[in-house]
């Protein structure tokens, strides 16, 4: 079940050499974090992060912002915690991540993100051109995705299915990453995740109680990401956000970037589940 995600210096020199002749691409990222009482760590060490995972993605030439949505709380119906906006204003408003939830509508979670629920309180501003991530992370298969009165999780007056998440996915074109853990978890989002352009991570290095275990699977993560909308655009120019401005000037291979591949040596091999 598990595969090693390797991230060798030959592999960040090719991404180096891709993003310096790539004009910056657009995006917006949605997390999609459950709610429930073994997410505690997970959503601190999110947090604590959000500003190093930005920053991989920026010096890459990736112009990114990030929204929060949690589920699976008491109300168990997703919930904005806050539009897109910067690293350190994400930071803050994740302190309002909860942990109290037991029933993880993951499906339907995705849904919301995709503004795809049938009348949802609340959308995410979506910019203008620009490519869409979603990132679930969750340590539990997807349950509870009920189109009932007093649990409305519905698209098109039905229950939302793993079927109906990656058709919203693959109507707006939007790239799906996982972070989870256990086998029943995998096999609900694994096959999603995969067919949506992404890799499924490990949850438990994210959980760590080790900061540099943390730190290490977020460098592992965040270059993954970026080396994965790279790819994308490559591969689909025509992509919204691959070419935001119609053919603007290439630019440079951003220094921050070089600094990564130095930093990023002494890493070893972060793990991945595979579906």
């Amino acid at each position: 079940m598990r595969k090693i995600l390797a991230a060798p210096i030959a592999a960040i020199a090719c991404l180096l050499a891709s993003v310096s002749n790539a004009a910056p691409i657009r995006t917006d990222i949605v997390f999609v974090v459950d709610e429930s009482g073994s997410m505690g760590n997970v959503q601190a060490n999110l947090r604590n992060n959000i500003g190093a995972f930005a920053s991989i993605l920026s010096a890459g030439g990736v112009d990114a912002t990030y929204a929060l949505v949690g589920y699976g709380d008491a109300n168990v119906v997703p919930r904005l915690i806050t539009n897109f906006t910067n690293p350190t204003n994400f930071a803050t408003a994740a302190q309002g991540l909860r942990v109290n939830g037991g029933t993880e509508p993951g499906y339907s979670a995705i849904a919301f993100a995709l503004n795809g629920l049938d009348n949802q309180a609340s959308t995410l501003n979506f910019r203008t051109n620009s490519l869409t991530n979603i990132i679930l992370v969750t340590d539990e298969p997807s349950n509870g995705d009920f189109c009932t009165v007093s649990q409305p999780l519905c698209v098109n007056a039905a229950s939302v299915t793993a079927a109906v998440a990656d058709s919203l996915l693959k109507n707006r074109q939007a790239l799906l990453n996982s972070v989870l853990s256990g086998t029943s978890t995998i096999a609900s989002f694994g096959n999603l995740t995969t067919s949506n352009g992404g890799q499924v991570f490990n949850l438990s290095q994210l959980g760590s109680s080790n900061p540099q275990e943390v730190q290490q699977f977020v460098s592992t993560f965040a270059t993954a990401k970026l080396q994965e909308i790279v790819d994308t655009c490559q591969n689909n120019p025509n992509l919204p956000g691959c070419n935001p401005g119609g053919n603007p000037t290439p630019v440079p291979a951003p220094g921050g970037l070089l600094l990564l591949v130095g930093g990023l040596a002494g890493l070893g091999a972060a793990r991945r589940f595979a579906a």
